[in-house]
């Protein structure tokens, strides 16, 4: 559509008359039906205060399809970063869920402080093991491993399998606890210079 219809269109719309719209302009209305009739265009400056005054911008008025395009766009882009952010609150929930789940089930399965029933922590393990394959999974798509991260990554999983096995501590428990403080440690430092950035949320 012309500008000279857009203008006519939108002034239609709002009920505003020729006479009307050259007053607020401060122009003659012979200049209004010129814009109108495709016969002369307004200047920036007049575009400008007839934007303003059909409360529209100056690309919607000159070309309202391109506009409607633009906008479109926009909200795709929108409801794109929005799912993007919902899925890597999953990844980074997943994450921590992955490590609880094999540090817990670990503990559970092999300090016998717990339940007796093994099936129950070997479950649990597994479920970890799933759940850190599928976030490691998505963490190679939009990151490179760094040597500082592999091996932060390693002492977690030492601290989580086979630190509690060899502290010189006679209380179970105890052991149990100082491997779950490290485990936590390099939880934290993954999560504060990796993860956090890997799946942004915010």
């Amino acid at each position: 559509m012309a500008l000279s219809d857009n203008i006519k269109t939108r002034r239609t719309q709002l009920k505003m008359s020729q006479e009307y719209v050259a007053d607020q302009l401060g122009i003659s209305r012979q200049a209004v039906a010129k814009w109108e009739s495709g016969k002369s265009r307004p200047t920036a400056a007049n575009l400008a205060e007839l934007a303003a005054l059909f409360e529209m911008s100056v690309s919607e008025l000159v070309d309202p399809e391109k506009e409607k395009e633009e906008q479109r766009i926009k909200e795709e882009k929108t409801e794109e970063q929005l799912k993007e952010k919902q899925r890597n609150a999953k990844m980074l929930i997943g994450r921590w869920a992955a490590v609880a789940s094999m540090n817990g089930g670990w503990d559970g399965y092999s300090s016998g402080l717990y339940s007796s029933n093994k099936l129950y922590w070997m479950a649990i393990i597994l479920l970890g093991i799933v759940l850190l394959y599928i976030t490691s999974r998505d963490m190679n798509k939009k990151h490179k491993l760094e040597k500082f991260q592999i091996a932060v990554g390693g002492v977690m999983m030492f601290s989580i399998f086979f630190l509690p096995g060899i502290i010189p501590v006679e209380n179970t428990g105890l052991r149990y606890f100082l491997a779950d403080i490290v485990t936590g440690i390099c939880i934290v430092i993954l999560n504060l210079k990796y993860w956090r950035y890997i799946w942004k949320v915010k």
